[in-house]
């Protein structure tokens, strides 16, 4: 039976605590961090929020994911699992009881030096394990001397967990924890993140060509606001007689692959939208780039996936994350969404991911070309158009699901969603949340 090791990180979006006082935040961060050993003298350690955020069952201490701060119920859940191989630090806040998870449970030279990859800082690009010192270790950090900066033992930041760890926080639904595979024990002829990258550009000819090819003349190009892999340009197509809109797609999102469950390829994503006047001319439309960057932007700084039907409402940050978070695990999403239009004349308050134009299916997914040619098992581009929706609709997907809503929706067909001017689909809505919907 192969095993498998993963790097355990936290939702960038958790709160984020502090020691209350600087001998204690000298604690809690060099010893936790560093030593790997017990702290029996010190607990019930006063800490404070340092930045607020989601307060999910993993926390984060100042942005980062060690130690972990975790809450009763995570305890609770863990605590049979990996007892003998950590120590949970009580911690004192002003609000809510939590923990420092203290990973005592350090391997000494578990690496397998001859299959790794050390980079220029000390760690490692890539790492291999010896199988044997790492089975039924359910978390643990790495010691080891062969490093780019020398002979001298570290004490690896990191955290790593087993399957074991992973399936229990699933189970429990435990929720802020990322997972990061760094290893398996099974050969394999080729991985997906050496066959598709973390970071991979297609080239301005091939993007050009398939949007002029699908959408129509490109008569305009955005460059993105800086040279960082995270930002995004646009390109505009002028209307034809088969697409009777203005069409914009972001350019830069794709650079970075994204994370996607099980089984999907869709991890190379640009975005979409339609306009009927040219959003970059007429100021009531501006509102269409702006909106494409924020859900761009969110998936790309936060590692998040863009899949098909997934709805994005224009909320809050904290907000936002929530029902991200709870769509993606299948929990019901808060009521009421406080959402807000994205201008005053649409009264659009969100957008959902669809299928493209029937006209336009084949510009969905984009080969990836190398060179001209196609790479077998290299992953596609896909082009995700976005579908904005009033308040109502939104609160109708949460509740009667995706399906129910396209029927109400497409009564007049396809091309009418697109159509900015649309009316609202549940325009007579009744007084009070629950009666809404009951026609």
């Amino acid at each position: 039976m192969f095993i498998k090791i993963w790097k355990l990180s936290t939702s960038l979006e958790s709160e984020q605590i502090a020691a209350a006082n600087k001998e204690d935040d000298e604690i809690l961060f060099r010893n936790l961090l560093q030593q790997g050993e017990y702290l029996h003298s010190k607990t019930n350690l006063p800490v404070e929020t340092y930045e607020k955020g989601g307060l999910n069952n993993l926390l984060t201490y100042k942005g980062f994911a060690t130690p972990p701060i975790i809450d009763g119920y995570a305890v609770q859940s863990l605590e049979k699992l990996i007892s003998e191989f950590v120590e949970f630090v009580p911690l004192t806040h002003p609000e809510y009881k939590c923990y420092a998870v203290n990973i005592v449970n350090v391997i000494n030279e578990c690496v397998n030096y001859s299959e790794s990859i050390p980079d220029d800082f000390g760690g490692f690009e890539k790492l291999s394990f010896i199988e044997d010192k790492v089975k039924r270790q359910p978390i643990f950090r790495i010691k080891y001397t062969e490093h780019s900066l020398g002979d001298f033992p570290i004490i690896s930041p990191e955290i790593y967990v087993s399957d074991a760890f992973r399936e229990v926080v699933f189970e429990n639904g435990l929720t802020g924890f990322t997972f990061y595979e760094v290893w398996s024990s099974q050969e394999e002829e080729a991985s997906v993140e050496e066959l598709n990258p973390f970071v991979r550009e297609s080239l301005d000819e091939d993007v050009e060509a398939h949007l002029q090819a699908y959408y129509g003349p490109i008569i305009r190009r955005v460059e993105a606001e800086s040279a960082e892999v995270t930002e995004a340009g646009f390109y505009e197509m002028a209307p034809t007689e088969s697409v009777p809109f203005y069409t914009v797609a972001t350019h830069g999102y794709s650079t970075l692959r994204l994370p996607t469950p099980p089984g999907l390829d869709s991890a190379y994503v640009e975005l979409v939208m339609h306009a009927d006047q040219d959003p970059f001319e007429d100021e009531k439309y501006s509102w269409i780039p702006q909106v494409m960057h924020q859900v761009g932007n969110f998936a790309i700084n936060h590692m998040n996936w863009i899949g098909q039907w997934m709805v994005f409402p224009n909320q809050e940050l904290d907000r936002y994350v929530d029902t991200y978070e709870r769509t993606l695990a299948g929990e019901k999403v808060k009521f009421p969404l406080h959402v807000k239009p994205y201008s005053p004349e649409s009264g659009f308050c969100g957008v959902m991911v669809v299928p493209p134009l029937p006209q336009c299916q084949e510009a969905f997914t984009m080969s990836y070309l190398e060179n001209g040619k196609e790479i077998d098992g290299e992953w596609p581009v896909y082009f995700h158009t976005l579908l904005p929706l009033y308040e109502e609709e939104m609160e109708y997907y949460f509740q009667h699901g995706q399906e129910a809503l396209l029927e109400k929706m497409m009564e007049n067909g396809i091309e009418h969603l697109f159509n900015l001017h649309r009316p609202n689909t549940f325009k007579e809505k009744r007084k009070g949340f629950f009666g809404r919907f009951n026609k």
